[in-house]
């Protein structure tokens, strides 16, 4: 039997958190959720999740700067995608530049998100583009 996959969902709005993380656990993900970039820190130094659905822009240190501290402690894992409605060509590639996998228009239907992020969390081969 296949583990469950772990995805922590970073957002600054709790409301946005909340309804991904129904929407993920009824799709069969363990999910965890926090509201700022050191909070996701925090927990990802206590368990390290599968993927992380990472907001680019948070008030503090945003999301570009916590997916690069994240690449910097554990390099190739989890697996991050950038949840973003700015998608202006400097933020999706300071985005990738940081390290990110893949972009997530937040303008994505909520019932494709469980879909999309299993894509994401394939091990063999490239990711797929959005």
């Amino acid at each position: 039997m296949a583990r469950t996959k772990k995805i922590l969902v970073v957002d600054d709005e709790r409301s946005l958190v909340e309804l991904c993380q129904i929407i993920l656990e009824a799709a069969g993900f363990e999910v965890r959720g926090a509201f700022n970039g050191n909070e996701a820190l925090d927990m990802i130094t206590e368990e390290v999740p599968d993927l992380v659905l990472l907001d680019v822009m948070m008030p503090g240190m945003d999301g570009i700067e916590v997916c690069r501290r994240i690449r910097s402690e554990y390099n190739r894992y989890p697996r991050i995608v950038m949840y973003t409605a700015d998608e202006r060509d400097a933020t999706l590639n300071n985005s990738m530049n940081a390290g990110a996998n893949a972009i997530l228009p937040k303008e994505t239907p909520v019932y494709d998100i469980p879909v999309r992020l299993a894509n994401y969390l394939i091990p063999t081969g490239p990711l797929p583009s959005c």
